[in-house]
């Protein structure tokens, strides 16, 4: 099995304990994704930190093939928006998952916010603009603050919060060139994410989740992806929310893992964009349900779909970021660690410098025990 993603590790160790040789093609390189792997390229190895994971992610798979044998290929993130990329990655062997063109019809968010819409789904007004008097005029439309993004991208990534005109200039000129610009209504209220399987026809919601979303103690701004709190504590909130979910799937014909986002606005769901490949939540929804996210991941695909979801307490996903420029410790030797950069390397300002997972009785003692592992990170940087 072949795994391509920007951070591959998550996918690679759940498809080796599946019983799978695995290679991989990731961005990071992180020092534990090694154990996993029979063969990483890396493309920051390759190519250097500035460069477009996308094409060269096509390269090194070719590569990979002509090194091993590959039965399928498995997608993870940084490639949402890159499906001629896709197309190439598909030549090496079969991706086990949406294909090239399902995927962009689940990321081409004007069509299907329109759709959505006709189905009684909340979505945020939304206006995609050629220039920056487009852009102003839209966000004077929508009323401030409006967000104003790249229609593309993954994370949190070129997402701006505009609360003027000129930040609107400001903002879109940072978001314009590969591919469309969006000015969108801002709709305040709590980050929330489905972890989902379909086989085509139907979904099932694995859980509902709560999103942490530019958390400044972990090192996050604006609406940078900080990780998940799994499952969210509301029964209510993830009958809701999980049917929603299981709909859009429903609707778009997604296969596998997929993962769709939402803001709760006064309990009600509104989307905001599908993920239609495995999430940062894959490992935390495991911790809870038991289940190798992969291993269903492939069923589903197959057209099987689990009965029953058992989930047992709640685990936490943190992504510490560097607040300032940085040389990573050896972080080896500490508990509930995983992306684990290597030591010696020097990191800038909101670089990733690793992920913390662990699991407790309550969503307060995740976030309790996630802070404290987060100010020991911390403290051994120099």
């Amino acid at each position: 099995m072949l795994v391509v993603g920007f951070n591959a590790r998550p996918i690679a160790a759940q498809a080796r304990m599946c019983g799978f040789r695995v290679f991989a093609v990731d961005y990071w390189g992180d020092v534990d994704i090694y154990s996993w792997v029979d063969d990483v390229a890396v493309v920051r190895e390759h190519a250097g930190s500035h460069t477009d994971f996308a094409k060269v992610a096509v390269q090194l798979s070719h590569q990979m093939a002509q090194k091993h044998d590959i039965d399928g290929v498995l997608i993870g993130s940084g490639l949402d928006d890159k499906w001629d990329c896709l197309e190439r990655i598909q030549e090496v062997a079969p991706i086990l998952g949406n294909t090239p063109s399902m995927i962009r019809k689940a990321r081409d968010k004007i069509e299907l916010y329109r759709a959505l819409r006709t189905r009684k789904i909340n979505v945020p007004e939304t206006v995609a603009v050629e220039n920056c008097e487009e852009a102003i005029v839209a966000a004077r439309e929508l009323g401030f603050p409006v967000v104003v993004r790249r229609e593309a991208g993954g994370g949190g990534l070129g997402v701006h919060l505009a609360r003027n005109k000129e930040e609107v200039k400001k903002f879109f000129n940072l978001c314009r060139g590969e591919g469309r610009v969006i000015v969108q209504e801002y709709v305040v209220g709590e980050d929330i994410s489905a972890s989902v399987l379909s086989d085509g026809k139907r979904a099932v919601t694995l859980t509902v989740n709560r999103q942490l979303i530019g958390v400044p103690w972990l090192g996050g701004k604006e609406f940078i992806y900080c990780g998940n709190i799994v499952p969210h504590e509301s029964e209510n909130v993830c009958k809701v929310v999980g049917k929603v979910a299981e709909e859009i799937c429903e609707f778009l014909g997604l296969v596998g893992s997929n993962g769709i986002d939402f803001i709760l606005r006064e309990g009600e769901p509104f989307f905001i964009e599908v993920n239609p490949r495995f999430q940062g939540t894959m490992e935390c929804v495991s911790m809870v349900t038991g289940m190798n996210i992969v291993e269903k991941h492939i069923e589903a695909y197959h057209g099987n779909l689990p009965r029953k979801i058992d989930i047992k307490g709640f685990a936490v996903k943190g992504v510490i970021y560097a607040k300032k420029k940085a040389v990573i410790p050896d972080l080896g030797d500490m508990p509930y660690i995983y992306d684990i950069t290597k030591p010696g390397t020097v990191v800038d300002e909101g670089v990733p410098i690793c992920s913390v997972q662990l699991t407790a009785p309550t969503p307060e003692q995740c976030v309790e025990k996630l802070k404290e592992i987060t100010n020991r990170v911390y403290s051994k940087l120099r």
